[in-house]
């Protein structure tokens, strides 16, 4: 497990190229990771191009209203505070 640390002003996703260049370079046997829909755009072609990690978005399915277990995420969640 890995904590970057940053200002409140910084967005997770501004700060996951540098959380995922720590992942590639410590764990380099993982290529394939699952990430919020907030993750999408220009990170997940970068980390294609220069890190060779596919990024996968999970999206909440369309018309869902409150609470939605997506599930790749829901793992990932709940792990640490099984930990």
């Amino acid at each position: 497990m890995m904590i970057t640390v940053t200002p409140a002003d910084t967005l997770d996703r501004d700060a996951a190229r540098e959380l995922l260049w720590r992942l590639r370079v410590m764990q380099p046997q993982i290529t394939h990771i699952s990430a919020d829909s907030a993750y999408a755009g220009q990170l997940t072609a970068w980390s294609d191009d220069f890190l060779h990690m596919t990024l996968k978005t999970v999206s909440r399915p369309h018309g869902a209203k409150g609470f939605v277990v997506l599930p790749r995420c829901w793992k990932v969640e709940r792990t640490p505070g099984w930990i």
